[in-house]
């Protein structure tokens, strides 16, 4: 099997990487413990490149934006800890996904660091980007990867379009490919977080699990946006990228975690592409 093969919905908190985690390691395991299920669910399909949206990357006002780069590296610090990740980009995806972006007016840019190409043509992996990847290991191969870091200052409907190019220029590849949503849930679980306590968070994150649940990505287009507003998540545009690929490639969702197991809510899901 070719083209999309499966996907899947991850959190970004650090703690959820155990070299890291220090003191917070039991208290992330319900977390830690899907993730390690997704990455294997992943990597067993032996795919040949992971598109990754992160919401932690280069953030370009009103666009999106696609790494055209020939590589991605990045560490990841905590408690006297750092772990680093390197990872070829496939550019040829990444160049075709924004190709038909752009023809159809979805506001995207390529973007590249560096050297025009080789060893130094790198951008900064961000930790969106990170810990999704730190779970999807395979000692005999690596595959390739392509970042997208959506805007959330374009219609939520171009969004889906983008999603939907996204799972066509996939759906035409030769490569068995991935696709990987890096998203935490809402950031108002904590009075004491940086955002404060709102009730929403919870509300928001009830829906988001339900709409999983459901196998029905469409009804994110019906949250309401104040409400997004209140719970501060940073999942709802990654995910509708997500739902407009669905659209063509369809994929069943299963639901394997949800926690809150500090100020934000961390909910993995996995897709398995329907036969």
């Amino acid at each position: 099997m070719k083209g999309l093969i499966c996907g899947g919905i991850a959190p970004h908190g650090f703690s959820v990487v155990p070299e890291i985690s220090g003191e917070e390691f039991e208290l992330f395991k319900p977390t830690r413990d899907a993730m390690e299920k997704l990455g294997k669910i992943i990597m067993k399909n032996k795919p040949d490149t992971i598109v990754v949206l992160t919401p932690h990357g280069l953030r370009l006002r009103e666009y999106n934006a696609i790494y055209t780069s020939e590589y991605c590296r990045g560490t990841l610090s905590g408690n006297g800890k750092t772990v680093a990740l390197e990872y070829k980009c496939d550019t040829d995806l990444a160049k075709e996904i924004l190709k038909n972006a752009v023809e159809e007016n979805i506001p995207s840019v390529g973007c590249n660091f560096g050297a025009l190409d080789g060893e130094a043509s790198n951008i900064e992996m961000d930790w969106g980007t990170f810990i999704p990847l730190w779970f999807c290991k395979d000692k005999n191969y690596k595959p390739e990867i392509v970042v997208i870091g959506p805007t959330r200052e374009i219609s939520l409907d171009k969004l889906v379009r983008l999603g939907e190019i996204i799972g066509q220029v996939c759906q035409k590849s030769d490569k068995k490919i991935v696709l990987l949503v890096s998203a935490d849930q809402g950031h108002c679980h904590d009075s004491e977080g940086p955002y404060g306590f709102s009730e929403t968070s919870k509300e928001y994150d009830d829906i988001i699990s339900s709409i999983i649940r459901g196998n029905d990505l469409s009804k994110l287009l019906d949250i309401d946006m104040d409400l997004v507003e209140e719970a501060k998540p940073d999942s709802l545009w990654q995910m509708l990228i997500l739902y407009g690929a669905l659209k063509i490639k369809p994929m069943h969702g299963e639901l394997l975690s949800y926690q809150v197991p500090t100020y934000f809510g961390m909910t993995v899901a996995s897709y398995k592409a329907v036969k």
